[in-house]
């Protein structure tokens, strides 16, 4: 339960900047740099929510320093503790789609870009950013995906669903 407290800030943190990207959000040139700085740091707060939830599992599995807790640590978890109950609904997380664009959305941010003209607002309500990629090699990234407020509810009914099972508790 030592790193509920932390998740709880990650995902305030995440809800923050969401705010403030998506306040930020419309044809005004002058405030590009606002929307994208916090949708950076947006997509950083909530992977820190998976990181911290995999430092939660550490505790009860591996021990490792939590510099050692890295994205393999389910396979290590698993090889070393295959009795851990949580090992299935943490590979199903980890496995989600949505988790895994989190996931390239953050370690790819400098590779995006935010198209101004791209923006779907209504009279002060913005309701989807594109974010186009810059490097269109890349396979692994869409040419241009759409922020909405999914993410976020994606990642607090992550965090309410391993609640409720008990993955918090110190056992």
């Amino acid at each position: 339960m030592i790193y509920l407290k932390f998740i709880n800030q990650a995902l305030s943190a995440a809800k923050y900047h969401e705010d403030l990207a998506f306040s930020f959000a419309h044809p005004d040139i002058k405030q590009y740099s606002k929307v994208v700085v916090h949708l950076r740091a947006y997509f950083w707060e909530l992977w820190s929510v998976w990181d911290y939830i995999l430092q939660e599992a550490n505790l009860k599995t591996l021990k490792l320093k939590p510099e050692g807790v890295r994205r393999n640590f389910l396979d290590e978890a698993k090889k070393k503790h295959p009795n851990y109950e949580y090992i299935e609904n943490l590979e199903y997380i980890q496995k989600d789609e949505r988790l895994t664009r989190i996931m390239l959305i953050r370690d790819h941010a400098h590779k995006w870009q935010i198209d101004p003209y791209q923006v779907d607002y209504r009279g002060t309500k913005v309701n989807v950013i594109c974010l186009n990629n810059l490097d269109a090699k890349d396979k692994k990234l869409a040419r241009q995906i759409n922020i909405d407020r999914n993410d976020l509810w994606f990642m607090e009914t992550i965090v309410e669903t391993l609640f409720k099972k008990g993955f918090f508790d110190n056992k």
